[in-house]
């Protein structure tokens, strides 16, 4: 469930991970499925905000006000093959959103266009998307994309340690 932004983030921290999706549609919850995963198994220090952003479209502005790091992951149509994993930064991705990407097209374009409109300063961002396979109701990602998390995790850790952030995995 998405709290309200002043809940969720964390006063101590410049950085946000922004997970996009619909829980409920299979691989369109990529993004709700790798903050889940982050919150369950993974230490920041410093802390970043781990954010469920769900399908909200425009309630994700504050989000981008407050952090100066944002990553975001979220099921994209890069018309490649289900599980491929597309990485775009800053505005490469407000390039790319000018044709239909994202699931969340609406929701994240209208945010970055409003964003660009009021001159409000964008994060650092980078864009994690990953061609989804199946997209129907149902809470568990494909075999296709949940062999793809491990990479997913990677690409978010590496960047999170350029970004001089500490990395550790839970013992479980």
């Amino acid at each position: 469930m998405l709290k309200h932004y002043l809940d969720s983030l964390n006063s101590d921290s410049d950085v946000t991970i922004l997970g996009i999706g619909n829980l409920l549609m299979g691989d369109e919850g990529v993004g709700i499925h790798v903050i889940q995963t982050l919150q369950n198994s993974y230490t920041f220090f410093p802390s970043v905000n781990l954010i469920d952003g769900g399908t909200t479209g425009l309630d994700l502005i504050p989000y981008f006000e407050e952090c100066n790091k944002m990553i975001i992951i979220d099921a994209v149509d890069s018309q490649e093959k289900p599980g491929y994993i597309a990485i775009l930064r800053n505005e490469e991705i407000h390039y790319r959103f000018n044709t239909k990407l994202s699931l969340h097209h609406a929701g994240l374009s209208d945010v970055l266009s409003i964003i660009k409109l009021q001159d409000i300063a964008a994060p650092d961002m980078t864009l994690i998307g990953v061609q989804p396979e199946v997209v129907e109701m149902g809470l568990d990602l494909s075999t296709t994309v949940e062999n793809k998390m491990q990479d997913i995790l990677k690409i978010i850790v590496d960047k999170l340690e350029e970004w001089g952030i500490e990395c550790k995995l839970n013992s479980n």
